[in-house]
């Protein structure tokens, strides 16, 4: 139960308990906070339905109340796993990670693969490509590229990034032929 609602009904040491009252206290006032709390989530930042639930169970709300508030923010338009994991993948490309590591954050955030697939194929691959490039040149920046071990030290780094093997030698063998 949220501390809100605590406060909105403190009980005291040596008060009576209405257990009756309070579970019906429970059943009026806990749409209202998980609604709340589910609107200031994604206030904060677009979320998946996978994160709403999981944040409004770990506030120990009952299930009816979640799939009520679900249900309305889906009706809403506030709840598109679709739209948030094509925002995703483009962000994360644009910060220079590979598509392995975009599809495994957007698997733990609860998006289904039919929606991870179709998010992912919406990326170019001119993109990727020129993001694999701007990782491997930070990467690089104090390594010789003659060197063997530097070269594979820049391409396991950008395997961590979730480039693929190919990908990361082409944009390693780009850098190399810029210098």
């Amino acid at each position: 139960m949220p501390r809100a609602m605590l406060k909105e009904r403190p009980y005291r040491g040596g008060m009576p308990f209405d257990k009756a009252a309070f579970q019906l206290f429970l059943r009026d006032r806990s749409y209202s906070f998980a609604m709340e709390k589910a609107i200031a989530l994604l206030a904060a930042r677009a979320r998946t339905e996978k994160e709403i639930v999981d944040a409004l169970k770990r506030n120990a709300y009952p299930e009816h109340v979640i799939a009520r508030v679900m249900a309305r923010l889906h009706d809403a338009g506030y709840l598109n796993d679709m739209d948030f994991a094509e925002h995703w993948a483009a962000s994360r490309t644009n910060k220079g990670l590979g598509m392995r590591r975009i599809r495994t954050e957007l698997r733990q955030k609860g998006v289904s693969q039919e929606d991870i697939d179709e998010a992912l194929s919406s990326i170019d691959e001119d993109d990727i490509f020129s993001s694999a490039v701007k990782a491997a040149q930070k990467t690089a920046r104090g390594k010789d590229l003659s060197s063997p071990a530097d070269r594979q030290k820049i391409l396991a780094a950008l395997a961590r990034r979730g480039y693929d093997f190919s990908l990361a030698r082409r944009a390693l063998d780009e850098l190399a032929a810029k210098e």
